[in-house]
């Protein structure tokens, strides 16, 4: 299994799926329900089969001594040659977050992955929160042949976007000031797009800018929740950056 650092962040560790379940659910109050986080991984899993689509691989990880989940699902399911689908599921028993998934994509040759904001379903833990969370994802899975499509076209226009070293350079400055990029990630981006590791990245396109970043971002980032929310955000980013709509 590749270790993705989306999942090693500080404090947290890639458990097995009988850890997840093992974790205790505390006791809910008259406005707080927690749901297992077991059940929350179990809804994903099962609405993914029910839509047709088959789980390649999947990483599970636990912070805050178990009150913390988060889960990466890639599918079998390729969006371009070296890019599947993936879906994010998160959960906590300790009110931080609501119940959640998100879909986005992974990138094989680096094990990048980044999430987008066109399918994002988050529910929170009330007397009805779960089952407002399953007819959510049931829901955003029927558009998730069309949210593929979306990616396909979003990364063919990111690859058909030639740019020069001052243009790359220019949007990687523009991404430390959103705030995707920090002081810690940015010289790293600057150095995969200048030298990247990766050949099939070395090509002068907005992809592989995009990739720059995601790579910067798997090495520094300690937070898998906030990581999602950031590719979210470089996503946005760089659509606006090279003119691409999500409208199919």
């Amino acid at each position: 299994m590749s270790e993705s650092t989306l999942i090693l962040h500080r404090g947290a560790k890639i458990v097995s799926r009988e850890q997840v379940a093992a974790v205790p659910l505390i006791e809910s109050t008259d406005t707080y329900f927690p749901t297992p986080h077991i059940e929350v991984l179990e809804t994903a899993e099962r609405t993914l089969k029910t839509a047709g689509f088959e789980i390649s691989k999947s990483q599970l990880a636990l912070s805050a001594d178990g009150a913390r989940f988060f889960g990466t699902l890639d599918l079998q399911s390729s969006i371009v040659e070296g890019v599947s689908l993936a879906i994010g599921v998160r959960n906590s028993i300790d009110k931080m977050f609501p119940i959640s998934l998100t879909a986005g994509s992974r990138v094989f040759v680096c094990d990048n992955l980044a999430f987008s904001s066109e399918i994002y379903v988050a529910k929170r833990h009330t007397k009805f929160g779960k089952l407002r969370f399953d007819e959510g994802i049931a829901k955003s899975m029927q558009s998730l042949g069309q949210f593929k499509q979306l990616e396909a076209k979003r990364i063919e226009h990111y690859q058909a976007c030639e740019m020069t070293d001052h243009q790359a350079e220019s949007f990687l400055l523009r991404a430390y000031e959103a705030e995707i990029l920090t002081h810690f990630t940015l010289p790293t981006a600057i150095k995969e797009w200048r030298k990247p590791s990766h050949e099939e990245f070395a090509k002068r396109n907005a992809w592989c800018a995009f990739n720059a970043i995601t790579e910067s971002l798997k090495v520094r980032q300690s937070n898998p929740q906030k990581f999602a929310g950031l590719t979210m955000k470089l996503y946005g980013l760089l659509d606006s950056t090279v003119g691409f709509s999500t409208a199919i």
